[in-house]
């Protein structure tokens, strides 16, 4: 809860103040991960709360070309567990440029591109325009 003023972000994120308090990525690629480690316990669900804000034209699963987990599939957020090359999605929440028109950067319920096939059905994509 971000905007509880005890909170900090994680090292790898910055605190972003506005429009609401909340952590983002510190640098300017295209993507950036976030590593929670378990430290050895074991598990057998994942929970957590994940609040997006959209920020210009976001492109939902639109990606000339997907080849596996490893790539930048999608403009969100994505839940992963193991290691690089060794990566298994949990689930997706994606970011598409409206739901209401018929483009390839919408959300697939509208037209939208569709997950690659290792996403399956564990997903969310909604837009704010």
């Amino acid at each position: 809860d971000m905007t509880d003023p005890t909170q900090q972000c994680p090292d790898s994120w910055k605190k972003i103040t506005s429009p609401r308090p909340s952590c983002g990525k510190k640098s300017s690629a295209p993507c950036d991960s976030l590593n929670i480690t378990t430290s050895g316990a074991s598990y057998q669900m994942v929970c957590g709360r994940f609040r997006g804000y959209q920020v210009g034209s976001p492109d939902a699963f639109r990606r000339d070309i997907i080849t596996n987990i490893e790539t930048n599939y999608v403009d969100g957020v994505t839940v992963t567990y193991g290691s690089p090359g060794n990566r298994h999605h949990v689930y997706t929440y994606a970011a598409g440029l409206t739901e209401t028109s018929k483009f390839q950067s919408s959300c697939p319920c509208t037209g939208g591109t569709n997950p690659p096939p290792f996403v399956g059905s564990y997903y969310y994509c909604e837009s704010g325009n």
